[in-house]
């Protein structure tokens, strides 16, 4: 893998070199305009780039190279800069690039933020030619509704929605219909989800996963440019290209997304809920597994002990009438102690006998809990085929392909 390093500072650049050259291929450049044309030349996978530079800042180099009607656009861009402000990063995404590492930093930290760059660079390549054929195939089947149409469709779609993937696809189906490139953040039970609308990177680039949980905490609204990221509590919209030129137009939005992203954080929060009853059913059944599991144990262990205690008082009986005869007592003696060991033994066996009725008890106790076991279970499979059944429906009417795949998410 080509690295290309663009920075004025000689030492900067021996030091980057230095932490880089043992895994990759590094070429350097002192300045803006020969960075620019080592592009060309050495067509790099990657590009490290000083923000802070004379004849040419690193902002123009890069919004230079991604406005390029050649390959070079698509070379993911990594700004290095001793500015760390929410400003100079949310410029660096204006401009196209995709992450930002914050001088001084340390070598592992550098190669850490390469090789995820590198996973995103193969992911989005590997994604793109499936997405472009999904986004097809959802236009064809799009009608020419009103704006407020595909809001009031959106909104009644939403609540038979089974998953996070089919509810970021139905809502990147609305926004598409409005013209606008959008990004959502959705917060899990088991952690936070990036999706995108994007047909060109179907994969959520690091920087703009850091913006947004950012400013996921800010205001309910956020406007820097051309951008606004809309932020309820379970999920969070970042829409790249608002119409701020088109005061109508912007208004309409401002209006229907606020609107939708309402609805789309009661569907979530509806989806948290059902997951966390799903796992709780789930442990349940198996809480009763081990309640079974302990009390057929106790059953067979009094069983046992019952049988036990009979061989011991019938042991007893047996050698009772062996030794009394020449124990040399006398009549009365002799009766009561035979019967005052015939009452114990009675009553030991009564004893016995209310222990295998408690052996009935238990055993019915455990019927019981294989009932409950079973309605757990059934529960849960009709939860999860409900959710099939959602997808089945929702890719029949278009809305996308594979959209039920959960191996094609990324989970954070």
């Amino acid at each position: 893998m080509k690295v290309l390093v663009v920075d004025d500072d000689a030492v900067a650049r021996k030091a980057v070199l230095k932490s880089l050259e043992d895994n990759y291929q590094v070429c350097t450049a002192k300045n803006g305009p020969a960075g620019i044309e080592m592009v060309a030349s050495e067509n790099p996978d990657l590009i490290l780039l000083d923000v802070e530079m004379p004849e040419m800042s690193g902002f123009e180099v890069c919004q230079k190279i991604k406005s390029s009607s050649g390959a070079e656009k698509d070379t993911p861009i990594i700004f290095i800069s001793s500015l760390s402000s929410t400003s100079e990063r949310l410029h660096g995404l204006e401009v196209g690039a995709e992450d930002f590492i914050v001088k001084p930093f340390e070598p592992e930290m550098l190669r850490a933020k390469l090789t995820k760059l590198t996973a995103y660079r193969k992911e989005r390549d590997g994604l793109k030619q499936q997405v472009d054929d999904a986004n097809k195939a959802a236009y064809q089947a799009m009608s020419g509704t009103s704006e407020f149409g595909t809001a009031i469709r959106f909104v009644e779609r939403s609540h038979s929605i089974g998953t996070y993937e089919l509810l970021a696809a139905q809502f990147f189906k609305a926004t598409d219909q409005f013209g606008l490139s959008c990004s959502l953040m959705i917060t899990t039970e088991d952690g936070v989800l990036f999706f995108t609308g994007s047909k060109t990177n179907p994969v959520v680039s690091p920087l703009e996963q850091e913006l947004i949980t950012m400013l996921s905490t800010a205001e309910r609204f956020n406007d820097f440019g051309k951008r606004t990221q809309i932020n309820y509590p379970n999920i969070s919209l970042l829409v790249k290209n608002m119409p701020s030129d088109e005061p109508d137009r912007y208004g309409r939005y401002k209006d229907l997304l606020p609107f939708m992203i309402e609805v789309a954080n009661a569907t979530v929060r509806s989806l948290n809920i059902e997951a966390q009853l799903i796992n709780q059913s789930r442990n349940l059944g198996k809480s009763f597994d081990i309640v079974k599991q302990t009390l057929m144990q106790l059953t067979e262990a009094l069983q046992e002990n019952q049988e036990s205690v009979a061989t011991i008082m019938n042991n007893m009986l047996m050698e009772l009438d062996e030794v009394v005869p020449g124990l040399g007592l006398d009549d009365d003696q002799e009766t009561y102690l035979i019967k005052r060991i015939d009452s114990a033994v009675t009553e030991a066996n009564d004893v016995l006998d209310s222990g295998a009725n408690l052996k009935g008890s238990i055993m019915n106790v455990t019927r019981l809990l294989d009932h409950l076991v079973e309605q757990q279970n059934n529960m849960v499979d009709k939860a999860i085929a409900s959710k099939a059944v959602t997808c089945e429906v929702l890719e029949e009417e278009g809305s996308s392909q594979d959209i039920c795949n959960d191996e094609d998410i990324e989970l954070f």
